[in-house]
Parts: C-alpha cells; structure tokens; sequence
C-alpha cells in the first residue's frame, strides 16, 4: 500500500436504502407528501458515517456511493435469465426515493457511480481494481457477502447494520475460503438469494474443504479423479459421491462461476472520489423539503464545513 494514498469508503448505496426502507417508519413524508423514509435513512446513514470519519480521518476525505443502474441485472439475465428473477419488484413508494437518495448525495459532495447493465457490486469491482492499483486501501461498507470477494491486504469489508468489520482473515474464518474464493464456493453451493443454482448435495463446508485442497473450480475439475482421495489410491468417505455430483453438474457450476464473479473492468468514464465542495444552499433546501430538523441541519453543516475545508 502506498503510505501517502489515503482510504477511500465505498459505499453499498441500494443495501442502504433497502435497510432504511425496512426500519424507517412509512408513515414519514416530505413538504410535499411524498413518502420518504427510505431516504431519510440514507441521510441518517450518510450524516453519521461523515461525522464518524471527520474524526477518525485526517486529511481530505475520499469516498463514493455505488447505485444499481436502471436494468443493471440484464448483464447476468444475459448468461442466466432466472438470476434474481424470484425477486418482486421494488415497492412503489420505493422506487422514486432511490433517484432522490443519488441527488442528496451528490448535493452532499459525495461522488457517486453507476454502471448501464450493471449492478452496485461490479461497479465497486471496477473503482476497488482502479484505486488499488494506485495504492489506496479500501473499506467497503456493505452487508453483501458477495462483496467480501474483493477484500485484499490492508481493505476491510464493514457491514454497519452488524457492526461488523472484516479484513482478510476475517473473510477467512467468516466463510471458510480465502476472498478470492468466494466466487467459487457460492458456485459451487448456490445462492438462494440471488437465484444461482449449484450443486445438490455440497454445502459450504465440503464446498470449502473442496477449495482449500484444489484452490479453484478450474483445479477442482482438471484433477476430479483425485477428489476426495486421502492418498494414492485411498478415498475419503463420501469422496465417490462427490466425484459424482460435481461431474453431473459441471455445467451449472460453470455458469454459476460466471454470475458469482464481480465484475472488476467496467468501462468508468470517471473514477474521482474525493469528496467535493457543498453548495450549502441548494443541499439546506433538500433537507428543508425532508422536513429534517434544525439540530440535524446544524449536525449536517458542521460536518460538511468541516470536511469541506481540508
């Protein structure tokens, strides 16, 4: 790591929201009566994190929110058109607070990036290969296991609903695979969650105990007679029905290894993520159109004069 580039947050916006949306009362809304309670929680999150990091941060601060594009699951329902498709769509009264929770972040000074056909997570991907490769430690501020694939040496994965924060190690002992292999063991064992299939009969433990000897699914299969084998020409208990299922589904292996991958290469225009001047005004007038209180106005300008003036 370069000791002079400082630690860039990057921010999981929509599993924010998504919390927020959940835990804030519904009945909250704006001057103009529209439901808001999705994005007062962002603000909340956003106002305590920023005040957080003023103390704990010397120097100009550098982070970014990440947000879902409109169709951003078509790159995956491209490979696989069941991906996430169990999903419903986001309530109504959701859906237009997503774009306002981009316009105060944005009125905040926070950059925020988003990718067409691409989700939050690719989008991280890209900015955590980008920024790495100029020396910046990384802290990803998420609850997505998904996510904890990127975690690399000095980078902390932090999950603010748990209070939980992980480095590599962490990742480690949490999942039982090493970051890099995540995509691979959620290959291997399926995600219910997003509707990636995998192999019936492989858990996350023999998943783990299966990349921990071999590595990787490209390992795993060039070597698949020796799967299981406790010494040449001994096989472990169970390592015939290992052998099996993993043959039989080779194929949904593969393609799930293509969805579970985060995507590190996206096309960004743009990859600035200091944390840019406030327009005071316009960003006071957000807050007064929220219908947030004086205290909080006040918390909100002391923490962005102050950050702004580094």
């Amino acid at each position: 790591m370069n000791e002079t580039a400082p630690r860039v947050w990057l921010i999981d916006s929509h599993a924010q929201i998504f919390r927020a949306w959940h835990v804030w009362p519904p009945a909250l809304r704006d001057a103009d009566g529209e439901v808001c309670n999705a994005l007062h929680g962002f603000a909340d999150f956003l106002l305590e994190l920023l005040e957080s990091l003023a103390r704990s941060e010397s120097g100009p601060l550098h982070l970014a929110c990440a947000f879902d594009s409109p169709g951003s699951r078509r790159y995956r329902q491209s490979i696989y058109p069941a991906y996430k498709a169990h999903r419903p769509p986001p309530p109504a009264e959701l859906t237009p607070q997503f774009e306002r929770c981009r316009a105060l972040a944005l009125a905040a000074g926070i950059p925020i990036f988003a990718a067409p056909e691409h989700e939050a997570d690719d989008v991280i991907g890209t900015l955590c290969a980008r920024l790495r490769a100029r020396g910046h430690a990384l802290t990803l501020l998420t609850g997505d296991k998904d996510l904890a694939q990127l975690i690399r040496e000095n980078d902390r994965w932090w999950n603010p609903l748990r209070r939980e924060v992980l480095d590599q190690a962490g990742v480690k002992r949490a999942f039982g695979v090493r970051p890099e292999q995540i995509p691979d063991l959620l290959a291997l064992t399926g995600d219910s969650s997003d509707n990636i299939p995998g192999v019936p009969g492989i858990g996350p433990r023999t998943a783990a105990r299966l990349l921990e000897k071999h590595g990787d699914i490209d390992q795993l299969y060039a070597f698949l007679e020796r799967v299981g084998m406790m010494r040449e020409g001994v096989a472990g208990r169970g390592a015939t029905r290992t052998q099996r299922l993993l043959a039989e589904h080779a194929d949904t292996v593969r393609l799930a290894r293509r969805l579970t991958g985060v995507v590190c290469d996206l096309p960004l225009a743009e990859d600035r993520v200091r944390l840019q001047p406030t327009d005071s005004a316009a960003f006071d007038a957000q807050l007064r159109q929220l219908r947030v209180d004086a205290t909080r106005r006040r918390r909100w300008a002391s923490v962005l004069d102050e950050l702004g003036a580094r």
